[in-house]
Parts: structure tokens; sequence; C-alpha cells
């Protein structure tokens, strides 16, 4: 009988989230660890090569994760991740969107900035992915990986000027959640992993792995990091959503609304404008880095499903979209001109 086959990469964030989803949702598949080059990649199925790479039973290929997890949840395949509550889908689809967008920075930023983790990393991850090769080849390979890596971190926000704004927000998020682990819900949205839960942890596994992070968490927020083994296969958790927002919900929405709104507001105007860059107001610092065209996808698909709310909702969201409910409301104002 076909099966799903997951081809991705321990050290990719939006492979271990795929995988924990389809562990979360309980559906067969196989993981199979692959290289994101190569002739042999999986990568060559789809539009643009990068992992992981999902193949469906019946031949069809997928690789950006929200799009196919989203595919599921319309089939009805699994387990939901999503609550059937229009406000707290609205959240859940939020907080998931913050963590591919904006957590990744986190992620790229401890692993290529500090030289404790340079000199670690880069062997590993070819390591995962190179074997059978002699261990000259793999550093090569870890070698010239690095550079790439470290090449493109200005393109992604992670500079030395934008540094202190990544961990102080990360270390914000992180705060917020060593609270919201401890208590009656162990996830997000209940006792249920959610979208939102499997996205935090795709990022937040990889500060777990890598040597500099990893310290910060043991030290700071210890419950998280073993929070984050639950999330990684939560397929034996059963349990109810929650029927309303709850306090460590409201504070991931406000990170939401005075930090990432603003940031995908910032890049959206400046791709308007004919811009190479921008710079948004933050509540670490001012923060700036390329424009990127898919995160103005990000803002409009997350505008289209605002629109959806009722008024009721929409004002509830606002008490704690602070700074970020006027980025969303222009769709409307926008479809009533």
């Amino acid at each position: 009988m076909e099966t799903y086959e997951i081809h991705g990469a321990l050290g990719s964030p939006y492979s271990m989230k795929v995988r924990a989803a389809f562990r979360a949702k309980r559906i067969p598949h196989i993981w199979k660890l692959c290289a994101p080059m190569g002739p042999n990649s999986p990568t060559k199925h789809v539009k643009v090569p990068v992992i992981p790479v999902i193949r469906f039973p019946g031949g069809k290929w997928m690789n950006d994760s929200t799009p196919l997890l989203l595919t599921l949840e319309e089939k009805g395949e699994g387990r939901p991740l999503l609550p059937a509550d229009p406000l707290l889908r609205f959240a859940c689809y939020l907080i998931e969107d913050m963590a591919d967008e904006w957590v990744v920075k986190a992620m790229f930023h401890y692993r290529w900035y500090y030289p404790e983790d340079r000199s670690v990393i880069p062997n590993r991850l070819l390591y995962d992915t190179c074997m059978g090769l002699d261990l000259a080849t793999i550093s090569s390979m870890g070698y010239h990986f690095m550079e790439r890596q470290i090449s493109r971190m200005p393109k992604v926000g992670c500079t030395t000027d934008n540094a202190p704004i990544i961990e102080g927000s990360t270390k914000r998020l992180l705060s917020i959640l060593e609270q919201g682990v401890i208590g009656k819900h162990h996830f997000l949205f209940g006792d249920t992993a959610s979208l939102a839960d499997i996205a935090l942890f795709g990022q937040l596994y990889q500060l777990k792995d890598d040597p500099n992070p990893s310290k910060m968490l043991q030290s700071e927020f210890p419950f998280v990091g073993r929070w984050l083994d639950h999330i990684d296969d939560s397929s034996g958790f059963e349990g109810e959503w929650v029927p309303e927002l709850t306090p460590t919900l409201k504070e991931l929405l406000r990170i939401a609304g005075d930090t990432y709104l603003p940031f995908l507001i910032a890049n959206s105007n400046a791709i308007d404008k004919g811009q190479e860059t921008f710079t948004a107001d933050l509540p670490e610092g001012f923060f700036t880095q390329d424009v990127f065209r898919y995160q103005k996808k990000c803002l409009n698909r997350l505008r289209d499903e605002w629109a959806k709310l009722t008024p009721e909702h929409r004002e509830l969201l606002s008490e704690f979209l602070v700074g970020g409910t006027e980025i969303l409301d222009s769709s409307l104002a926008q479809a009533a001109s």
C-alpha cells in the first residue's frame, strides 16, 4: 500500500515541522533523509528546490510546508491541527506564520553567528546527507555549505546590527512559552498539538540542538526545551481545544502585533515602492533587511483570513494585536472602496 514519503533533513526546521505534523495527525508516512542538492535529490520534482519534499500516495509532490499541511487539513487527513472556532483558527494561522517567517531568523542567527556554532554545525549537518563518505569529504562539503549560508545572512536580516533585536525578540518569545507550557493545557490551543505549536517546534528545535542556543535553553528556558521533545511526536496526546484565548496566546498575539505584522507591512510597502531594502521599527530596535517577496504573499493571506472574521472577532483580537490591526484592516478598506 502506498504511503506518504517525507524527504527531509534533521537540520531543516521545515522538515522537522512537517514530520511533527504527520506524527500529530497520525498519518502513516516514511521519513527519508535526503540531500537538498544533486541529480538524485527529490527537489527535482518541485518548482523551488528546497526541502522538505513530500510525495503523496499516487505520485504528487509538494514542498511548501504551510500549503502542504493546509491541503491535508482540507482533505480531512488525520487529526486536525487547526481549531474549528474562527477566532482561535485565525490566531493559530498567525502564530504559525510568525514562526515560519520571523522565528526562523533566530534559528539562522544562532546557527551561523557565533564561532563556536560554526565550528561544529557544518559537519554535523552534512553528515546527515552524506552518509558513507569519508571525513575529509564531509568537512570540505560542510565548509562550502557554511560559506553559502553565511553569505545569505544579510539577505534574511541576520546581521551584526540586527543581532540584538533577534536575540531580544527570541528571549521574549521563549519567556512567554516557558510560563505557558507549565499549567492546565499542555499545548498552545489545548491538549492536542496545533499547527502553531508545530511551526514553533520546527524553528526552536534547531536551537535545542545547536551549541550556544542549547546552553541558553537549558539554563534559562528548560521547560521549553522539554516541551519541544513532546511536540516532536505528539501522536500520543489526546484532548480538546481551548474554548477561548489563553493568557499565553494573548501574549503571543502581542508579539505578532508589535513585531511580526509591522515587519511584514514594512517589507510589503518597500516592495510596492520598488525599494530593495526596508527598515521596521520594532520594540527591540530598528530592523533592516532586503525585501522578500514571499513574505508579501504571507501578509496578503493573513489579510484574507482576517477579512473572513466577524466584526466581533476582529474587535476582540484587536485588544491584543495592538499596532497590527491597522495593517490587517487595510484589506477591508480596499474592499469597501
